[in-house]
C-alpha cells in the first residue's frame, strides 16, 4: 500500500484537493461519481488531482494508523490518487466540524496545494476549514444535497419533508436533535462553511433557493451537472415488454416503495421492473421493499452495477423510473438515462423537474403518488407510440467536458486572486 507522501506533485499547472464524504470502489451515487468525473477531467486538463474521502467501516485491516483513533490509506482509482480516512472515535452528533480529523490533516504531508473543492462536508469539512484559515487556500464548496442543513436530508422524524432548520414552515419539533440548541449550533457550523467559502455552486436551483431560505444570503453559482460519454450507448426498446428500470439505494427518500405499490396496483401483462440497488447497504431496510415484492415475477432485485454496465442495464429499457419522495438536488441517474435515449418517469420534486419537461423528454407525477404513477404506468404499456414520441424530443445532456471548463475557469480566478 502507497503511503499518503507519495501523492505530491512537482511541476502541475493546479494541485486540487477533492473533498468528498464517501468515494469509490465502495460507494458510486450521484456525488461520487459528480467527483469523478470532475477530477478525471482535471487530470485530463493538466492538473493535479487528489481525492481524499471517508469510510465509515469502524475497523479496516488495511488502513495504517496516522494518529490516536485516525487511520489512513492510499489507493488509487481510476487512475486518480485516493487517500481514505478512518475515524474510529468520531462523534455520532454529526455536527458539522470536527477537531480531531482537522489535527490530523497536516500529517499527511500533501505538500502545497493550491485550491481545495468540497463535493461533499460530511466528515471533511474541518480539513477544508483548516485549509482556509491557516493556509489561506481558495474554497469551492458544491452542494450536491442539502445535507449541511439537515443531516437526515431534511425527512423529519415522521419521514415528512421538512422545509429546514430556519425556514418558515420547518420542523424543529421533529428533529433529528431533540435539543433545540445543537440544531441551531449546527446550523451554525453550516453558515460559517458557506461563509468560509470563496465560491459556493450548486446544480439545482430548488437547492440555492433552500439555502437562502435556510439563513445564507451569499452568490450561489448554478452549474448544472454533466455526463461521462465514455460508459454510454444509445438504447433501443424491448418491443416484446413494457421494461421499467430503477437504480439508486435502498433508501425511504428514494421512494422505492411508491413504485413497488404502483407495480401491486399495474395489471398489464407486458410490464416489467429490474431493481439495482446495495442489498449490503441496509439489508433490515431492503427486507420491507422484498416483501412488497414477493411473489411477482415481473420484479427483478439485480443489486450493486458498474457504470461500464450501464449500457447492458439500459439496453431494452422503455423508461427510468425515479419517484423520490424527498428534493433530490439534481440527479446524475436522470441525465446518464436520457444520454442513452431512455425517457424518465419521475417525480414533480426537487431538481427532476428540472431536468424532466413533462410530456417531453418525460413523464412527472406527483411525489408519493403509487396511484398517479401506476396509472402513468398503464398508460404508456398500452400506447407504446408515447414512449417513441418521448425518446424523439430528447436532447442529450451536456459533456463532463463542458463541466469541467466551467470549474476550471473558477479555479483559475480563484487561485489567481489568492496569489
Amino acid at each position: 500500500m502507497r503511503s499518503p507522501e507519495y501523492y505530491t506533485c512537482v511541476g502541475c499547472y493546479l494541485k486540487i484537493l477533492y473533498l468528498v464524504h464517501q468515494f469509490f470502489p465502495k460507494y458510486y451515487f450521484g456525488t461520487e461519481r459528480f467527483t469523478l468525473n470532475l477530477s478525471s477531467q482535471m487530470r485530463r486538463l493538466g492538473h493535479h488531482s487528489i481525492i481524499l474521502t471517508y469510510d465509515r467501516k469502524a475497523s479496516n485491516p488495511s488502513y495504517r494508523r496516522l494518529s490516536d483513533g485516525i487511520y489512513v490509506k492510499a489507493y488509487d482509482y481510476d487512475q486518480l490518487p485516493v487517500i481514505s480516512f478512518l475515524n474510529t472515535s468520531l462523534s455520532p452528533s454529526q455536527l458539522i466540524y470536527d477537531r480531531q480529523m482537522e489535527a490530523a490533516f497536516p500529517k499527511l504531508k500533501l505538500g502545497e496545494l493550491d485550491i481545495v473543492h468540497v463535493t461533499h462536508p460530511m466528515w471533511l469539512a474541518s480539513i477544508a476549514k483548516r485549509c482556509k484559515t491557516k493556509h489561506g487556500l481558495p474554497i469551492v464548496l458544491t452542494l450536491t444535497d442539502t445535507w449541511l442543513l439537515c443531516p437526515r436530508g431534511q425527512i423529519d422524524r415522521n419521514f415528512r419533508f421538512c422545509k429546514g432548520p430556519t425556514a418558515e414552515g420547518g420542523c424543529p419539533t421533529n428533529c433529528i436533535f431533540k435539543d433545540r440548541s445543537k440544531t441551531m449550533l449546527r446550523h451554525s457550523q453550516a453558515i460559517n462553511l458557506l461563509n468560509l467559502a470563496d465560491e459556493v455552486v450548486t446544480a439545482s436551483k430548488l437547492t440555492a433557493e433552500t439555502f437562502r431560505n435556510n439563513g445564507w444570503n451569499g452568490p450561489i453559482r448554478i452549474i448544472t451537472h454533466s455526463i461521462d460519454y465514455r460508459h454510454i450507448r444509445r438504447s433501443e426498446p424491448d418491443s416484446s415488454k413494457f421494461s421499467l428500470v430503477f437504480i439508486g439505494s435502498f433508501s425511504l427518500q428514494k421512494g422505492l416503495h411508491v413504485l413497488l405499490r404502483a407495480m401491486q396496483k399495474v395489471h398489464h401483462p407486458r410490464v416489467a421492473l429490474k431493481v439495482y440497488a446495495p442489498l449490503k447497504d441496509n439489508p433490515r431496510y431492503a427486507a420491507k421493499f422484498l416483501e412488497l415484492a414477493r411473489g411477482d415475477p415481473r420484479i427483478d432485485f439485480l443489486g450493486e452495477f458498474d457504470l461500464a454496465d450501464f449500457p447492458r442495464i439500459m439496453a431494452g429499457a422503455s423508461a427510468l423510473v425515479v419517484p423520490s419522495v424527498y428534493p433530490d438536488n439534481y440527479p446524475t441517474v436522470v441525465l446518464l438515462s436520457l444520454a442513452c435515449g431512455v425517457p424518465v418517469i419521475g417525480s414533480n420534486v426537487g431538481g427532476i423537474p428540472e431536468i424532466i419537461q413533462n410530456g417531453a423528454n418525460g413523464i412527472l407525477f406527483e411525489p408519493g403518488n403509487s396511484d398517479q404513477l401506476a396509472s402513468t404506468i398503464e398508460e404508456l404499456a398500452i400506447n407504446p407510440d408515447k414512449i417513441r414520441r418521448l425518446r424523439e424530443k430528447i436532447v442529450s445532456p451536456r459533456r463532463s467536458e463542458e463541466e469541467a471548463f466551467d470549474y476550471e475557469g473558477i479555479y483559475e480566478k480563484l487561485v489567481s486572486r489568492s496569489s
